[in-house]
């Protein structure tokens, strides 16, 4: 009999990131991380940097052997950075990969600069390739996650695997991009912008509630850049300091260009449009640029194909919605249309001084050997849900009920005076980017009266009035990385503390990068002093704000 079990066991070992375990036993971890994006391997990083001694677990739970998320698999190597007093605000682990990689990126090359990082701690072990499938939560403190591999297959759907593997942990980081660990472990959400004054939603928002706009990354070459960084009409370009290309613009090809009018009125309605470009080319020398143009309406982040049919799938989907993978595959084949490639080629721009034209006009496709278009592994998902203070979950709760409000995103002071004052002794990081939202629905494009870019003045005109974009960047407190319930958990991915309309400023790679630092250095406090992340007095703080500047973070205006 025992030599039967033992052959069973045998067979049935899953593949780890770094080594093996058999799936019937349980692997215990000090501090278990869900998620491998920027927020995650940062929290992971700093939790092994601050926490020598503990077992520090980092789960990537998208279907990739590599470290990054959407910043490199998913094929968003456009950096999103606004410069404040000329300086890079997010600093921490994301200003040493910054450095590095410069500002537009080889996908490959940044995801092994933070391989090699985290590499350098020895006490950090990585899981590629499993999910959630189940957990265990006892008096609001997560105990066990069960894990299952996900895989995706040749139609383009994530399906769960065969390999399983039980974790117990002490301390749990949910750095996911739906809030997996949190929705699953009955913590409250407030879903996209169900947070918004009434006033600004549509009449049939009322049972669900929407979230911004996915977008699927794709490959292309023939884009024609000029000879130097500049400046032509509503364009950009630009290399940055490791000689890799960047561009942003088309909004006025957007606005006014008959053939993108035209397909954009055509697809819209069935779920698809272009919006201006922002694209990198992949790496120094690169003719193969990554591209974020193709908006994906009703995605409903929460949703997978895999949890069909069981208690993980959220009750409460928009109507006609998509869930991830019905996303991705949809999208990945829209790209195909003929009509997308010949609308694409109208983003570009004539230099009036050379009459040469620059941007997408020679543009093509690149495609794999199946001669499928090559597009992001990840899907680039924008918004989720996000975590409030209290189990209130409704409309106009949005400068009250969330760690970081809207109002203190947008008027943040040039010191500790602004509306963000209060936010200033528990600050763990700065944030700072446009409060840039990339529409909800269809019709979002052109609220104005004709389609017009960026879109959030005309559907926040309250936020207009207040004065528009921030000026300054935010102090992002403490309590953003917790959740209403649980007792043993941070959440510095797209489930923290913020409100929706913050969530548009905040949600950009660098900012959750710092919040990722944040939560490590905090579960290593949590673990030395035996004390629940919710417990946290004003020494535990300080001591956190004191380790995240020695590892480069930047607290102060």
């Amino acid at each position: 009999m025992r030599k039967v079990l033992w052959v069973l066991s045998f067979i049935l070992l899953p593949v780890l990131g770094y080594g093996v375990f058999v799936y019937n036993q349980t692997l215990r971890q000090d501090i278990v991380i869900i998620g491998g994006g920027f927020d995650g391997c940062a929290a992971a990083r700093s939790a092994a940097a601050a926490a020598p001694e503990k077992k520090i677990l980092l789960v990537v739970n998208d279907p990739v052997q590599e470290l990054g998320g959407i910043g490199t698999a998913g094929g968003q190597n456009f950096t999103d950075i606004r410069y404040w007093r000329g300086k890079v605000v997010t600093q921490g682990s994301f200003g040493r990969w910054y450095a590095k990689a410069g500002q537009f990126y080889n996908t490959g090359g940044l995801a092994q600069i933070i391989k090699e990082d985290l590499a350098q701690f020895p006490n950090i072990k990585i899981l590629y390739g499993y999910d959630i499938e189940d957990l265990v939560v006892q008096n609001n403190t997560i105990k066990e996650v069960r894990l299952r591999s996900i895989a995706r297959q040749p139609s383009g759907e994530v399906a769960w695997g065969e390999s399983t593997q039980r974790i117990k942990g002490k301390i749990f980081i949910d750095a996911t991009v739906d809030g997996r660990l949190t929705r699953l472990s009955g913590n409250p959400l407030s879903v996209g912008r169900r947070d918004w004054p009434r006033q600004y939603l549509p009449g049939d928002e009322t049972s669900f509630s929407r979230q911004q706009a996915a977008t699927l990354m794709f490959q292309v070459t023939g884009v024609k850049t000029p000879p130097k960084n500049a400046q032509i009409k509503d364009w950009e370009f630009v290399r940055d300091a490791r000689g890799s290309w960047g561009l942003a613009g088309g909004k006025q090809v957007f606005a006014a260009n008959p053939q993108v009018i035209a397909f954009n009125e055509k697809y819209g309605p069935r779920g698809f449009a272009i919006k201006p470009i922002n694209a990198a080319s992949n790496g120094k020398d690169s003719n193969t640029w990554w591209v974020n143009c193709l908006l994906v309406f009703n995605v409903d982040a929460r949703a997978h194909e895999r949890d069909k049919g069981s208690k993980r799938y959220p009750a409460d989907t928009p109507p006609g919605h998509l869930n991830v993978d019905q996303a991705w595959v949809k999208a990945r084949q829209f790209l195909q249309n003929p009509e997308f490639i010949r609308t694409l080629r109208e983003f570009k721009v004539q230099d009036p001084v050379t009459g040469r034209w620059y941007g997408f006009g020679e543009a093509e496709l690149v495609r794999d050997s199946r001669g499928l278009p090559v597009v992001g592994q990840i899907l680039y998902i924008r918004e989720s849900v996000h975590s409030p203070l209290s189990q209130q979950t409704d409309y106009g709760t949005e400068n009250t009920n969330f760690a970081v409000t809207t109002e203190e995103a947008r008027g943040a002071g040039a010191d500790s005076q602004g509306a963000d004052a209060e936010n200033h002794p528990a600050r763990i990081g700065l944030g700072y980017y446009m409060m840039d939202i990339n529409a909800f629905i269809p019709s979002d494009l052109k609220a104005a009266g004709s389609y017009r870019w960026p879109v959030t003045g005309h559907l926040r005109p309250d936020w207009l009035e207040a004065g528009g974009e921030p000026v300054n960047p935010v102090y992002l407190p403490y309590e953003a990385l917790l959740p209403a319930k649980a007792e043993n958990l941070l959440v510095p991915g797209y489930a923290a503390g913020i409100s929706s309309f913050a969530w548009a400023e905040l949600r950009v790679l660098p900012n959750l990068a710092v919040l990722g630092d944040a939560a490590g250095v905090a579960a290593a406090r949590s673990l030395a002093e035996n004390k629940s992340p919710r417990n946290f007095s004003r020494e535990d703080i300080t001591w956190v704000q004191k380790k995240l500047q020695q590892f480069g973070a930047r607290l102060n205006k």
